[in-house]
């Protein structure tokens, strides 16, 4: 029987490189079909999934970009009688019905679906796609992470994600802001680093924009 897998970490902790292994393997080694996705609010790279080690970039084409309507996940993938596994990217941006579209697929389709993701936003908040696959997914695994926090004062595990505006931490804003755009970068902390920051924020605790 299939399952559904959520694979979780940090930013810039391999998880797209993991992804891209995984599609390797599937169809150079084992000559399978395998369906490379990400949800269409993600707008980096448009349409493809990129992975990034060190000054070198993994490339590839989505086989299509995951629309959020009811149902729609399911049926795009039933298109593809012969696709082996379902590879999900940015599976944080997935909607609720979009995971339990993954749901059917593995139920009713016996066809593995594997997503990547965040655990949380730069507010320490669960995105909507990630909180459903936690409840939902069948194998649930922390990536193995090679991002180190770098501003504490002794090399410690990030475990949640900082947004910098202009190389300043924020704690509010909109939940979706596409790193690279509009001076937006992630930086991979500890949750004491994340914490002490938080804490001495003019907005801590909780404003929304």
């Amino acid at each position: 029987m299939s399952k559904l897998y959520y694979r979780y970490a940090v930013m810039n902790a391999g998880k797209s490189t993991q992804l891209l292994q995984i599609a390797h393997d599937y169809e150079r080694n084992n000559s399978e079909k395998i369906l490379a996705l990400k949800p269409e609010n993600d707008t980096k790279a448009d349409n493809c999934i990129i992975a990034r080690i060190g000054k070198d970039m993994l490339k590839r084409k989505c086989d299509f970009l995951i629309k959020h309507d009811v149902n729609w996940l399911f049926n795009e993938v039933r298109k593809f009688p012969d696709v082996k596994v379902v590879l999900i990217d940015e599976a944080q941006f997935l909607s609720k019905e979009n995971v339990f579209d993954c749901a059917r697929i593995v139920t009713q389709m016996n066809i593995p679906v594997i997503c990547f993701g965040l655990k949380c936003d730069f507010r320490g908040e669960p995105f909507e796609g990630s909180s459903h696959l936690f409840a939902l997914a069948q194998d649930i695994e922390e990536v193995t992470t090679r991002a180190i926090c770098r501003r504490s004062k002794k090399p410690v595990k990030a475990t949640v994600n900082m947004r910098l505006v202009n190389g300043v931490p924020v704690f509010k804003g909109g939940q979706l802001s596409i790193e690279g755009e509009n001076n937006v970068i992630y930086e991979p902390v500890s949750l004491k680093v994340f914490m002490d920051m938080f804490i001495a924020d003019d907005n801590k605790y909780g404003s929304k924009e």
